[in-house]
């Protein structure tokens, strides 16, 4: 039996198809686009927003073929709001900012010392950010002359930094990987300042924003990650140098392997692989005050040895165990002591653990938390475990 459908009918489902057909009513195409992977902000003197933006170049990624052409390009504009900077820059570049790929946000000292919160607005709340791009801090230099600077091995600059910036917090433990939205979640906590990880330029900014730098086979400027930025809410106050770098992530549990070089009694040094850790923070109270306590499992391995030990026997293992753990326990008491003696900011979040633990006590103590961190003792617990020797154990160097 065949059902025959009147007009309207066929008009309903007609109409309805189209709807269903329909396309991306604001697709573009991709060579109406120009691919931001890497931005920078900061103030200017008279108050204006600068920003500069980092975009590929997509014939020069695409081929093999040696060219003269980089294979990324800068462009900068200024405003009154870093959203209408945004706008100015259609009046030098030929394509619309495509800001989805977008891999790192470098910040200048000005505007890190002023306040930097207002300014991420924009990088929260427009739907074209994605949150999983890193923030950074440009140290001794300008975003602009940062961004410019030419990588060798990776083409794209931003890829560099943001590789850089996750090798250096896996492998040595002295920096950090910050993502906006954990910023942003940092700033607004109480009881918890953020930090950043600084960049700077290593040689010339003008000889690396030119092809010489990649044509070399030691590049004469080079980008480096170089220890963290401590922030009171959103306001830059100073920095931590390596020894307390690596004790801030120590203490907040964040290092994932590094290497402990200390010398050894007689003569020589040891160096010991961290492979893994696991802190934990508990806040305590004694009449009335609170306290820190910090404990850290550390296990790791012997990764070279250039002193008189044997490792056969328990004690020189006993002995490894005991020095690593001495030396850990210094880099976070440096952290600690730098952080409350020259910046009265709590970067490490012990106001949240007094918080979790007794929130009426931090109620009384909540606005007044960073002359109350001053004086806040901490202690600290680290038991280090060597699981591997290597395939010997007695240094090479040991005559037979």
């Amino acid at each position: 039996m065949v059902l025959k459908m009147t007009s309207p009918a066929r008009i309903i489902i007609i109409v309805t198809s189209l709807l269903l057909l329909t396309g991306c009513w604001n697709s573009k195409e991709l060579d109406e686009l120009g691919i931001v992977v890497a931005l920078g902000v900061d103030k200017t003197e008279d108050g204006k927003y600068e920003l500069v933006t980092q975009v590929i170049n997509p014939s020069e990624i695409a081929t093999d073929a040696p060219t003269t052409r980089p294979p990324v390009s800068i462009y900068k504009s200024r405003g009154d709001s870093l959203f209408e900077a945004f706008r100015h820059m259609t009046e030098k570049s030929p394509r619309k900012m495509y800001l989805s790929q977008l891999r790192l946000l470098v910040i200048g000292k000005t505007m890190a010392e002023e306040g930097m919160m207002p300014s991420l607005d924009i990088f929260y709340r427009n739907h074209e950010f994605r949150t999983a791009f890193y923030v950074a801090i440009a140290k001794n230099t300008s975003p602009e002359e940062l961004l410019s600077v030419l990588t060798p091995y990776e083409k794209i600059p931003a890829n560099k930094l943001m590789r850089s910036l996750e090798s250096v917090e896996s492998n040595l433990g002295s920096s950090k990987a910050v993502t906006i939205d954990v910023l942003i979640s940092q700033i607004r906590s109480k009881g918890h300042h953020p930090v950043l990880p600084g960049l700077l330029i290593s040689g010339d900014a003008e000889i690396g924003a030119t092809r010489h730098n990649v044509e070399s086979i030691d590049a004469p400027t080079q980008l480096i990650i170089n220890h963290l930025a401590v922030f009171k809410k959103d306001q830059l106050v100073g920095w931590l140098a390596k020894d307390a770098s690596q004790g801030y992530n120590y203490i907040t549990g964040n290092v994932k392997s590094t290497v402990i070089t200390h010398p050894c009694e007689d003569e020589g040094v040891a160096n010991i692989e961290v492979i893994r850790t696991q802190a934990s923070k508990k806040a305590k109270f004694k009449g009335g005050q609170p306290s820190i306590s910090v404990e850290l499992d550390v296990e790791g391995d012997v990764g070279e040895l250039d002193c008189p030990l044997d490792l056969s026997k328990a004690e020189s293992i006993q002995k490894i165990n005991e020095q690593a753990e001495k030396e850990i326990k210094r880099l976070m008491e440096t952290s600690v002591k730098t952080a409350q003696d020259e910046f009265g900011s709590d970067i490490f979040g012990f106001g949240n653990v007094i918080n979790r633990t007794d929130p009426r006590y931090w109620k009384t103590v909540e606005k007044d938390w960073d002359n109350q961190f001053k004086d806040l003792k901490v202690d600290f617990q680290v038991k280090v475990k060597i699981r591997r020797k290597g395939n010997s154990t007695q240094p090479v160097s040991k005559e037979s």
